[in-house]
């Protein structure tokens, strides 16, 4: 990062806090996000949203925590987990991942690199949040083309929003979990006293291996290797030579069959955070430092691989060199991988209420990311990934126009990224993108009208001056409607034209991946992608039954993906290359076509103010074909419907589920069958009044009951490492 840079945003805060001082007016309390939706600066309510969006908070989101971002959000509409085992889990929004759906952290990028790869976690403590918010859809206006598939952003207790109402309060919560042995304890802080507020809060959370229901290779997986070893064997020449290998194939089953517990699926997390905050008259300013650390397993290595000390000693022992370099290729010698994580993150918000007569508010957000990964394999030091960077938008909300209300802002993100090691598959190199976006709404009787642009610059810069800088401009533009049908009722279109970008990863990737068993290569001459994507929508907003059904459908020309290549169409483009025991994979570009629909209904059976019975119901499905060569795309969310019946009477809280997942019926290329599968899950929570200000609530949560084998059909690893099997979680939680 230039000098030119640092000094930019060092001086953009003390600039946003010398323009709160000025303010004077009467005193009032002021929230830095007054009930703010991620999808619109100025609309405070969902319902009033031209794009699909939900949120996760309270009851819902304690209960439905998990170790990754991805497994958290898996059971809301739309959205899916890419499973990397529980260290590594991100979201997945209608079939798009990776750098097609931002992940924010307060508003700004969480400065990881869980984009470049699956096997890399998401550096955000769930239990923080107060509220994670998810846009389905293009978000891209606001967030840039990265969001080109869908936002999340958590809502975390580090930035002090209001003003305190007690010197001091908090919330506290243990929990065992039976499956991995897990331990869990944190502790969130908040208080203050007049304009100021304060926020504090530490996390840990040690698990072991978990408990799977059965093997961890799938059947599929186990007939594929079959298939393999007995190709191999009519290639064996010498009737002694081939009994050795038939006894060797006959070990290596019996090694593979690893049965009850998924090996190398550990977690090992810590976080902490520390919050202040200052309310003015007609403005607020908030800063936050974080740290969060994390050492998890990356499954899928040793399950079937981890036996070196056995086939060292068969090497000493004198093995022909032939049977070592087959052993070599079925992946024996490869040592479990695990990463090690850690992230320094600094947060600024600052607000102004009425700055001027033009504008109602005015809001800066500001994040600064240190962040360093570790790969380590066995006891070596494999791929160390860096990354460092700051994120600034700037966004002002104006008043009333006539009928017209809306925002402007900008944007600007650099970042600096390293990778170094024997598997440092993506070159270094500097990214640097800035944006301006304005979004404009024409209210009517019957609802609204909705607009927006947004114009944005990219540059990657590679550190190796003979891979060549890239520069894209992007616009993405939208244009949408919501309708009020009845008093209870609405629909809502809206229609995006967007580009986005390929990035680093896409353009110069190069080399193994131990993390995903691969070799990716990418390609510097690829251009923007194209896309026209549609939203339809209706909602029940009051009344017996409350929700949401939505179709969408997306157009892409010039579609990025991982494309998979043979070994002989490997050597033919690129010669001999070192990719023994590997899937190779190119980024290449092609016609594609997403679409589908989402369920979200709920049924109040029961509201009265001593008790309360509802049921939810949500069924998504989504299609994803590749039109240039008629093809699927690869790991695809099936079809899934959920069901969850909850009753609150008194002091209990009840609840039970079924989430039924379908089979892959639409594999990808070179992608092995998914089974069906249900999981059920149930909980209770009592809560007790210690005092007029402090609860107590003790709760049992129950996940996949009927101990099910549960493989997503969107995970890397899915023929190597199922999810967990039975579980409970006890636990304790307290508010004061």
């Amino acid at each position: 990062m230039n000098a030119n840079k640092i000094r930019f945003v060092v001086i953009a805060p003390l600039v946003a806090g010398l323009g709160i001082g000025q303010v004077s007016g009467e005193p009032e309390t002021v929230d830095l996000d007054p009930l703010v939706i991620s999808a619109s600066p100025f609309i405070k309510s969902k319902d009033e949203l031209v794009v699909p969006a939900g949120k996760l908070s309270g009851e819902a989101l304690q209960r439905a925590a998990e170790s990754s971002l991805g497994a958290t959000l898996s059971g809301e509409p739309g959205v899916h987990s890419t499973y990397f085992g529980p260290g590594a889990g991100r979201p997945i929004i209608r079939g798009f991942d990776g750098d097609r759906v931002r992940i924010l952290n307060q508003g700004t990028d969480t400065f990881d690199v869980s984009q470049t790869s699956p096997d890399h976690g998401v550096s955000i403590e769930s239990i923080f949040a107060e509220d994670i918010e998810v846009v389905r859809g293009p978000a891209s206006l606001l967030y840039g083309n990265a969001a080109i598939g869908g936002v999340v952003n958590v809502i975390g207790k580090e930035l002090p929003r209001r003003r305190a109402t007690a010197p001091i309060s908090g919330q506290a919560e243990a929990s065992y979990g039976s499956v991995s042995d897990e331990k869990t304890y944190g502790i969130a802080l908040q208080g203050g006293e007049g304009d100021f507020a304060w926020s504090a809060g530490f996390l840990d959370r040690q698990s072991n291996d978990f408990e799977i229901p059965g093997f961890a290779e799938s059947f599929y997986q186990m007939e594929a290797e079959e298939e393999e070893h007995e190709h191999e064997d009519e290639h064996e020449e010498g009737e002694e030579e081939g009994e050795e290998h038939e006894d060797e194939h006959d070990e290596h089953e019996e090694e593979e069959e690893v049965f009850g517990v998924l090996e190398n699926s550990f977690v090992d997390t810590r976080t902490g955070y520390l919050g202040l905050a200052w309310f003015g008259d007609q403005g607020s300013f908030a800063v936050s430092y974080s740290e969060y650390a994390t050492d998890y397993g990356v499954p899928g290595h040793s399950h079937a691989h981890g036996h070196e000390d056995e086939h060292d000693e068969e090497h000493e022992e004198g093995e022909e060199e032939e049977e070592h370099e087959d052993e070599h290729e079925h992946g024996e010698e490869e040592e479990s991988v695990a990463i090690d994580l850690d992230q320094s993150r600094f947060s600024l918000r600052g607000t102004l209420l009425e700055p001027s007569a033009f504008f109602e508010s005015v809001e800066l957000d500001l994040a600064f990311g240190e962040y360093t990964h570790t790969e380590v394999e066995g006891d070596e030091v494999g791929t160390v990934f860096d990354r460092d960077g700051y994120e600034l938008r700037l966004t002002g909300v104006h008043n009333p126009i006539g009928d017209f209300t809306g925002a402007f802002g900008f944007q600007a993100k650099v970042d600096d990224f390293s990778a170094i090691g024997e598997e440092a598959f993506i070159p270094s190199s500097e990214t640097t993108q800035y944006g301006i976006f304005a979004m404009e709404r024409l209210n009517q009787d019957w609802g609204a009208w909705e607009f927006g642009a947004r114009l944005e610059s990219v540059d990657i810069d590679p550190v190796d001056a003979s891979l060549g800088s890239r520069s894209f401009d992007t616009l993405n533009a939208s244009a949408g409607f919501v309708r009020r049908v009845s008093e209870n009722s609405a629909v809502s279109a809206n229609l995006v034209f967007g580009e986005r970008a390929p990035n680093a990863s896409e353009l110069y990737a190069f080399g193994p991946h131990v993390g995903t068993q691969s070799f990716e290569i990418g390609d510097a001459t690829l251009s923007e992608e194209f896309s026209t994507s549609l939203d339809l929508s209706y909602r029940l907003t009051a009344g017996p039954v409350t929700g949401e059904v939505t179709a969408f459908y997306s157009d892409f020309n010039d579609f990025i993906y991982l494309e998979f290549l043979d070994h002989e169409d490997v050597e033919a483009l690129y010669g001999e290359l070192d990719t023994e025991g590997l899937d190779v994979f190119r980024a290449t570009d092609a016609d594609a076509k997403f679409y589908g629909f989402e369920v979200d209904f709920r049924f109040h059976i029961v509201d009265e103010s001593d008790r309360a019975m509802h049921v939810d119901l949500i069924y998504d499905q989504t299609r994803a074909t590749n039109e240039s060569f008629n093809t699927n795309l690869p790991r695809i969310p099936v079809r899934r419907l959920g069901a969850r019946y909850e009753y609150e009477i008194g002091s209990w809280l009840f609840g039970a589920e079924g989430r039924w997942h379908d089979s892959a019926s639409h594999l990808g290329p070179n992608q092995l069958p998914t089974d069906s599968y249900t999981l059920w899950n149930a909980d209770v929570r009592y809560r007790m009044l210690v005092n007029e200000t402090t609860t107590l609530d003790l709760f049992v949560v129950g996940t996949n009951l009927g101990d099910d084998e549960a493989r997503p059909n969107t995970s890397f690893l899915k023929d190597l490492a199922p999810m967990p099997g039975r579980s409970l979680r006890f636990g304790v939680r307290t508010s004061f």
